[in-house]
């Protein structure tokens, strides 16, 4: 089945590709892992912004040498917690997003919680189109 996403429309997590067969879905092993799949979650990422990097240097968490000697780097990621019982609204149908300190990753959709009104970037084949939204 080809998943033909388009910004604006209205999305939601495809049960059958994130959640294990207890939970509703057709997987054999978790996503991830089983407690995120007994509560119906899947871990988005999204670029940490500004104020959240300044706030870590202030932290207890920066300061010091980590493992290897080497001073701490601050993370550029943070987990979102998408819900298979919420819906979301795709700002950005196919992106490409620096999620570390690597290359950037592709296949991605943009998408904002319309409870939270959070932002977080996913796969694309882990969200199904529900309503064109136009």
């Amino acid at each position: 089945m080809k998943n033909n996403i388009k910004k604006g429309q209205l999305v939601r997590l495809n049960v059958d590709v994130c959640f294990t067969e207890g939970h509703g879905g057709k997987l054999r092993y978790p996503l991830t892992n089983y407690y995120n799949d007994e509560r119906g979650v899947v871990e988005a990422s999204r670029p940490t912004t500004p104020e959240e990097t300044e706030g870590w240097y202030k932290s207890d968490a920066s300061k010091g040498l980590d493992s290897a000697g080497e001073t701490k780097l601050p993370p550029q990621a943070t987990y979102v917690s998408l819900y298979k019982n919420r819906v979301y609204q795709v700002l950005r149908a196919r992106a490409r997003v620096r999620l570390g300190w690597g290359n950037a990753t592709g296949g991605l959709v943009k998408l904002i919680c319309t409870h939270s009104g959070e932002e977080a970037y996913v796969k694309r084949d882990l969200v199904e189109v529900i309503s064109e939204n136009r």
